[in-house]
């Protein structure tokens, strides 16, 4: 979602600080972001489109056997992915990913990124190493794995992956063979709002606003809006700018509710937030 040496310094600057999502396949339908992609007051338009860098799995301490230093990538995926935690699943997950992003991309990255740009990215041989094509074809069931546990990142990712890993348009999303497919996409969201993901939260917040896929209610969606809030400041450490600075989200779903409504909302969102557990080692 985001010409040379400009787009390279971009480029490049995204992959170094692992800030931005992985993109489609090169030949496969573009991704769209999933509501919770963008802070729900923010719409300003994005960049011309160029393919996103893969999200590296977030530092977690693993929760199995030691880490070899030592071990191949492939033993790696598939300690994580055997592993009971979805924390690990998740990780797994990343892993096989970014090689996959890496290798359908390396063409692109060849025409785009300047040569001196390109030995600071990691090569297909750098990202793959030896990781088998059974674990690439299994990084979907890793993701459910951790998504249907509220591992934070991982509902979103599951809905960006559509139901077979090529991307979903906005308007295959109710299809009737996908039935099956968002019906779990929904649980995955629903056990990250449980799990204080900021990423679930925002995604329930945009859908009440907005009514996509449900019935609008303001009242949710405020209540919703003030649970991401206050997980932020859980999350992240930092007091939240919420109802002292009067944000703009909330007073533009306030405009349209009552002093009880915004009551209601206010209380059942930092109760809300205050029953979140985040898994163990998940961040």
């Amino acid at each position: 979602m985001l010409l040379a040496a400009s787009v390279s310094a971009a480029l490049v600057g995204g992959a170094l600080v692992y800030g931005l999502d992985h993109g489609p396949a090169a030949g496969t339908p573009g991704r769209p972001h999933a509501s919770a992609s963008s802070p729900p007051d923010v719409a300003e338009a994005p960049p011309a489109p160029l393919p996103d860098m893969p999200a590296s799995a977030p530092s977690r301490p693993e929760s199995t056997a030691k880490a070899d230093p030592f071990e191949s990538l492939a033993h790696k995926v598939d300690r994580l992915g055997r592993s009971p935690d979805p924390v690990d699943a998740f990780a797994a997950y990343n892993l096989v990913t970014a090689c996959v992003w890496a290798r359908d991309h390396e063409g692109w990255m060849a025409r785009h990124i300047l040569p001196s740009d390109r030995a600071m990215l990691p090569t297909p041989q750098q990202a793959c190493g030896d990781i088998a094509s059974d674990q690439i074809q299994s990084r979907l069931r890793w993701l459910e794995r951790a998504a249907l546990a509220g591992v934070h990142h991982a509902a979103t990712e599951m809905l960006r992956e559509g139901p077979d890993g090529l991307g979903l348009a906005n308007s295959d999303i109710d299809a009737p063979e996908n039935a099956s497919w968002k019906q779990r996409v929904d649980a995955a969201l629903e056990a990250g709002v449980h799990t204080c993901d900021p990423d679930s939260l925002e995604s329930r917040v945009n859908a009440y606003e907005s009514g996509q896929g449900v019935a609008p209610d303001r009242t949710k969606a405020l209540t919703y809006w003030v649970a991401y809030m206050e997980c932020r400041r859980r999350l992240v450490g930092q007091p939240s700018a919420i109802l002292a600075n009067a944000d703009s989200v909330t007073q533009r779903m306030g405009r349209s509710l009552t002093a009880d409504q915004i009551a209601q909302a206010l209380s059942a969102g930092h109760a809300l937030a205050r029953d979140a557990r985040p898994l163990p080692g998940d961040s």
